[in-house]
């Protein structure tokens, strides 16, 4: 059975009738209301909203008229800033950082004497019966015993068989010397 497009707004007329009906029909069940009393100027000072007491508004039905109604709501509040206050959506710009003062720069490193510049070259006894010790630089050679100043910068602590104890004298810092020795 194939519903005609006659039908079918039959069908929807007939439908929205009963809708009508039945609302006409429920409101007459309910009260109806009939009048909103506004207070005049004189009592709207009494009628003040206060934060212990909401705002309310009478209203009264049509069926009772010696019984309001009461809606209650929050009191309206101030608002704290300008609502048509203009707004920025641009990003504030960067904040300026200082930068941190430099540490303070490390201590220099502690000096330390150079590399020895003479080489062992050997040892004898001379004449007086006194050991003689002999070390090179490049082409020159000199003799040296204890407490002799080199260079006047090396001074000759001690000579023993197996080294020579020097002191470099500007930073009064110990060299020691190691000498080969005749084991065969």
């Amino acid at each position: 059975m194939r519903v005609t497009r006659q039908q079918g707004l039959g069908i929807a007329a007939l439908i929205t009738m009963v809708l009508v009906v039945w609302t006409a029909w429920r409101d007459e069940e309910l009260p109806a209301i009939t009048e909103v009393r506004t207070p005049n100027r004189s009592s709207r000072a009494a009628l003040a909203p206060t934060p212990s007491r909401p705002v309310s508004t009478e209203l009264h039905s049509a069926n009772s008229t010696s019984e309001p109604l009461l809606v209650n709501r929050e009191p309206l509040l101030e608002a704290t800033s300008d609502p048509f206050r203009p707004i920025n959506f641009v990003a504030p710009p960067p904040k300026v950082l200082t930068p941190l003062p430099a540490p303070p720069p490390p201590p220099p490193p502690k000096p330390v004497a150079p590399a020895f510049p003479y080489q062992y070259f050997g040892r004898m006894l001379g004449l007086d019966g006194k050991l003689t010790t002999y070390l090179v630089r490049g082409d020159t050679l000199i003799a040296i015993r204890e407490q002799d100043i080199v260079d006047n910068t090396y001074r000759v602590d001690s000579i023993i068989e197996t080294q020579i104890v020097l002191t470099y004298l500007p930073l009064n810092e110990k060299t020691v010397l190691l000498t080969p020795t005749a084991a065969h």
